[in-house]
């Protein structure tokens, strides 16, 4: 589990030739550490208490949240493996392998699209700590809206590469929806980086 690790153990991991964990773990990380860098600036905030104490619970589900997802990408990559690897001896077990597939890929592309709705729900919370928290933090929300920016569109590029292969059509205009909340979304948070430095000068 994530969660559990030391920062060296997850990155020895990371770094070692295996599949997972992978782009999609770090994703997850990425918006964790938003999460928390988040939480942390509201706990130094003495504006708007109650604001602040919405800020910290949010923020602390979140964490959790993006652990959790990171935990889910590895399995759906591992699931999508698996079902790659079936055989294909004759047209049953090529049918099976089929589903197989589309069901895991389904699975697959829930985590990351799951990264990009909570990433999402935390732009707020990065715009109100700018307007309410701790001034001598604001670099901190700064860095925070940077890994949300990096979560959205690493998480972008994992809906993208499972897209190729779904044929589920609903489920296909869900992603591409998802896909452009991911680009305003960083527009978003790069504007909110461009002010923050204007800030700074």
């Amino acid at each position: 589990m994530l969660e559990n690790q030391s920062i060296a153990a997850y990155l020895q991991q990371l770094a070692a030739r295996t599949s997972t964990p992978g782009g999609g773990a770090a994703a997850g990380v990425c918006g964790a550490q938003a999460a928390a860098l988040l939480g942390m600036v509201a706990q130094f905030s003495k504006q708007q208490p109650t604001l602040m104490q919405a800020v910290i619970m949010h923020c602390d589900n979140s964490a959790r949240a993006f652990l959790n997802m990171a935990e889910a990408d590895v399995a759906g990559f591992k699931a999508v493996m698996a079902a790659y690897g079936l055989p294909t001896v004759d047209g049953a077990s090529k049918e099976h392998k089929q589903l197989a597939l589309q069901e895991a890929l389904r699975a697959a592309v829930a985590a990351p699209l799951a990264m990009i709705d909570e990433t999402i729900k935390m732009i707020p919370l990065a715009q109100q700590l700018v307007q309410f928290g701790n001034k001598n933090l604001v670099t901190d929300v700064g860095i925070a809206a940077s890994l949300m920016q990096s979560c959205l569109q690493s998480s972008q590029l994992n809906v993208r590469v499972n897209l190729r292969s779904i044929q589920d059509l609903e489920l296909t205009e869900h992603c591409q929806a998802q896909l452009h909340r991911v680009q305003q979304g960083a527009m978003t948070c790069q504007q909110l980086l461009a002010d923050i430095d204007a800030s700074l000068k």
